[in-house]
């Protein structure tokens, strides 16, 4: 007796997108096996985890705008591709890119300058 196989499939992985930026119709033509609300889940599941950013929205004529996602970390250079080609970015844009603000030493300590040592050397 043959029994039925299962009809959601629990163990597939998402083959997550290369490019910069991303749709939710760019994530389904990569996985096409994939039903469109699994798809919704695990996107939704990986940006609570941290490893997708919702970078903005393109805009359209009817109806709700398609949302536009970046695998993390958000590169300056991403967002600046995606207002080059008309996203519209979410609010807190800047806030996805992680700058470290590197601060120069006091400039009232003046740096110590130390002569070479040198060797004696003795003549044979």
């Amino acid at each position: 007796m043959k029994q039925n196989t299962r009809k959601n499939k629990t163990n597939q992985s998402v083959t997550w997108p290369t490019t910069t930026y991303f749709t939710i119709t760019d994530l389904h033509k990569l996985n096409p096996k994939f039903v469109n609300i699994t798809l919704r889940v695990r996107l939704s599941n990986a940006i609570k985890d941290g490893n997708v950013a919702e970078i903005g929205a393109v805009p359209g004529g009817k109806g709700r705008p398609q949302k536009v996602f970046s695998m993390t970390p958000v590169t300056q250079s991403t967002l600046n591709k995606a207002k080059a080609d008309n996203i519209n970015l979410v609010d807190n844009a800047d806030k996805l890119v992680n700058v470290i603000n590197v601060a120069t030493p006091a400039a009232s300590v003046p740096p110590v300058v130390t002569a070479p040592a040198t060797t004696p050397t003795v003549a044979s």
